[in-house]
């Protein structure tokens, strides 16, 4: 489906990592994308670019952001926002966080899938590998 409408919450596809539930709301409409992301990740990924915008909400929880070289901690309310090509992380550094994710430009549902099928002993490269096939450039 495209266009306007309302998706409901068990519409969201399910995919997990060893250390995030990431539900992918909103994949069908266009270069629009929501992401609700739960997650307790206490390095987050390295440092990366890529080519779609990037909205964070934090839910609940806290996160602490890595914008030009800078951690910057955020709580629940808190937004971050991420023009394309900018070089940022997150990560959690204590519980658990929840983060509703919009994303605008290329699509970032497929690059959420490959990371989710990687196997746990999967190596530094078979990241950058997936990452790669999406425009994610690590730092």
């Amino acid at each position: 489906m495209t266009g306007a409408g309302v998706v409901g919450a068990d519409e969201a596809e399910v995919v997990r990592t060893a250390t995030d539930l990431v539900k992918l709301l909103v994949t069908d409409r266009g270069d629009v994308q929501v992401t609700e992301y739960s997650s307790s990740d206490r390095d987050g990924p390295p440092p990366h670019t890529h080519r779609w915008h990037e909205i964070e909400y934090v839910i609940e929880g806290e996160v602490e952001f890595l914008l030009d070289g800078t951690w910057h901690r955020a709580t629940a309310g808190d937004v971050q926002v991420l023009p394309a090509g900018s070089s940022h992380s997150v990560r959690v550094p204590s519980g658990e966080a929840r983060v509703l994710m919009v994303t605008v430009g290329a699509p970032y549902d497929g690059f959420a899938r490959d990371l989710a099928s990687l196997p746990e002993d999967a190596t530094g490269a078979d990241v950058v590998t997936a990452a790669a096939r999406h425009g994610v450039e690590l730092a």
